[in-house]
């Protein structure tokens, strides 16, 4: 494919910014040069700057909003909800950030964000009500986050290399796969997942006395660990190439990994699946328009934006009417079928309070270095 194709591609949304950079390096050309033609120039009377995860900037998730104004706003990006925080509280503004419901209550604590006026977000009724109810979202009664990304948190496995009779979360702790296995590299995720083989009953509140048990299954968990992943794209090179049989993955690794056709599956354990809630939300900090924030926010939760969303990522949107565009045969293969029964039944990732976070924080650092 040549440059100009590549960079078509990258702007409809089908292309990530990795796979984009992968392959101009395959035909020669250095990173450096891609911004050059990966988005028209912004329109002069755009005023607004997004601070937002990877692979998210992408024209076909705002649509809209370069119809209503000429151009995209001004992207910032990051790789870890913590780095966003604390680029935040140096000084950097941002008008539209993109955190998770577990970082809400603390990036509001820490004044980066302010509440939204959910009046002005056009198809706000249309967003799942399940979502809007996790905790964080709402806070005194006012919304701080506008759910629009989700995604699924498990165990996908090589179907050709793993045997299981019952799937379960205790795979991660079955000593015949010692360092096949990969987790990702995020407390809030170790938290749920030890928790949960521990027996706590909320692991994302525990006591001091629960805190000793998850720390007791993290180092069970350590010992089947080859590596600790901040990049999905790790995953499923390494699941692919048969080095991993086992890791902790998205939906987006199963996604790509099924369309390469390697024999993996997802798996429903019987402790149930995990799942996170990103969104947008207004930074305090934002010295661009307002109104454009709110266009938007509004492109974002358009249904055509869902819907590039779930195809290119295999990750939910929390717009209920984005699915009605979507092939019903590619819902069901991601086990997005029967949505509301899964939100009902998952366990969400809740915000974990100050103190035992930093015990939590302390503690994986010390699993993580071998100690």
């Amino acid at each position: 494919m040549k440059p100009r194709e590549l960079a078509q591609q990258f702007k409809a949304g089908r292309l990530s910014r990795r796979q984009m950079l992968q392959a101009l390096g395959s035909v020669g050309i250095v990173a450096t040069t891609f911004p050059v033609f990966m988005r028209p120039a912004r329109a002069d009377d755009i005023n607004l700057t997004v601070f937002t995860w990877s692979e998210y900037d992408g024209d076909v998730y705002h649509q809209k909003f370069i119809d209503k104004h000429g151009g995209s706003p001004k992207f910032s990006i990051f790789g870890e909800s913590e780095e966003a925080l604390q680029k935040l509280l140096g000084g950097f503004h941002a008008d539209v950030v993109h955190p998770c419901t577990s970082d809400i209550g603390r990036w509001k604590d820490a004044g980066v964000i302010k509440a939204l006026d959910t009046k002005r977000i056009e198809q706000w009724d249309n967003i799942f009500p399940s979502l809007k109810g996790i905790k964080g979202i709402q806070i005194d009664g006012a919304y701080y986050h506008m759910p629009w990304d989700w995604g699924n948190e498990s165990i996908i496995y090589r179907t050709d290399k793993v045997d299981i009779k019952e799937e379960s979360l205790t795979l991660m702790v079955d000593d015949r796969y010692k360092g096949q296995m990969a987790m990702y590299d995020s407390v809030d995720s170790m938290t749920g997942l030890g928790g949960k083989l521990a027996g706590v009953a909320n692991p994302f509140d525990p006591s001091d006395a629960e805190i000793e048990q998850i720390f007791a299954t993290w180092k069970k968990i350590q010992a089947n660990m080859k590596f600790y992943w901040t990049d999905s794209s790790q995953v499923e090179q390494a699941i692919a190439a048969g080095e991993l049989v086992a890791s902790w993955a998205w939906n987006e690794a199963v996604l790509n990994l099924s369309k390469q056709g390697i024999p993996v599956k997802y798996m429903k354990p019987k402790e149930g699946i995990f799942t996170w809630v990103c969104g947008l939300a207004l930074g305090k900090s934002g010295e661009g328009s307002e109104d454009q924030a709110y266009d938007f926010l509004n492109s974002m939760l358009d249904p055509d934006s869902g819907k590039a969303l779930i195809e290119n990522f295999g990750y939910g949107h929390s717009n209920r009417k984005s699915f009605d565009l979507v092939d019903p045969e590619l819902v069901k293969q991601m086990g997005l079928a029967d949505l509301d029964g899964m939100l009902a039944t998952t366990n969400f990732y809740d915000p974990i309070p100050p103190e035992p976070r930093e015990k939590l924080v302390a503690l994986f650092d010390q699993v993580k270095a071998g100690i």
